[in-house]
């Protein structure tokens, strides 16, 4: 579609001129496309260093099934579970591939030596999980050395002002100052105070390295129905009320007898 088009276009030129893009398009719009294209033209023009991408662990899989149906040619390996390479081996096996699928959860544990990978590029899907940028996870993520950085979130990155920083953080280290400073001139004057001025300081900031579209949208995306909700009701059979009834019974005794 055009809009993809265009999304991909962005964060390739986001990348040759080595700046950290978000792509916060909503979820159906088509990010792991947009990304996927973005790899495979740096593979196709010779690039032979991995990218590292980073995702939770309920997506690992889906992300390798996207690769194999628009990226078929994309040599790309999962590093996941307890059977997982490490160290040596993972380092001769990961340098054979494009693209290295892995979860946030492994990130911190195999950090020692995911570290010491030339990196081409690193993306991080759902980015609102390093939103926190004291946790071990979001700093063994911003640790990783990478030519570009790119975060994929679908989740509105105007919710908390405080998590815009982790996320330019990550992609262009050092943009908002210091977590101090931009919480005395940027996180505190617009949560407490409302301050109109800052917050348009801030969106002039960070809006070159942000792209964000809505379905709702007809200029982004006009062919798409408006969305239909429906509730379907699940009914318990006889059996299945008596088990629940029974252990809402059993929590509750064992809650009239427990003290602190």
């Amino acid at each position: 579609r055009p809009y993809q088009q265009r999304g991909f276009a962005w964060l390739a030129f986001q990348c040759y001129w080595g700046l950290g893009a978000c792509l916060a398009d909503d979820m159906g719009l088509g990010k792991t496309l947009q990304a996927l294209c973005l790899v495979l033209k740096e593979y196709q023009q010779g690039e032979k260093r991995p990218v590292l991408l980073l995702c939770p662990t309920s997506v690992v899989n889906n992300w390798q099934k996207e690769a194999e149906r628009f990226a078929p040619e994309l040599p790309v390996i999962i590093h996941h579970g307890p059977d997982r390479r490490r160290k040596e081996a993972f380092k001769q096996e990961a340098v054979q591939h494009a693209m290295v699928i892995s979860s946030y959860s492994l990130v911190q544990r195999d950090a020692d030596f995911l570290q010491e990978i030339d990196w081409a590029g690193i993306i991080l899907d759902e980015a609102q999980y390093v939103k926190n940028p004291e946790t071990k996870q979001s700093k063994a993520v911003r640790s990783m050395p990478a030519d570009y950085r790119i975060a994929l979130t679908g989740t509105p990155i105007e919710n908390h002002v405080g998590e815009l920083w982790s996320l330019m953080d990550f992609l262009n280290p050092g943009l908002l100052g210091t977590q101090a400073e931009f919480k005395r001139q940027y996180h505190r004057p617009i949560q407490v105070y409302q301050d109109q001025r800052a917050a348009q300081r801030l969106k002039m900031l960070t809006a070159p390295f942000i792209m964000r579209r809505v379905k709702t949208d007809r200029t982004i995306i006009s062919d798409l129905p408006d969305k239909i909700e429906v509730k379907e009701f699940c009914t318990l059979t006889r059996e299945q009320a008596s088990l629940y009834q029974a252990v809402v019974n059993e929590a509750s005794r064992q809650l009239d007898g427990t003290e602190g």
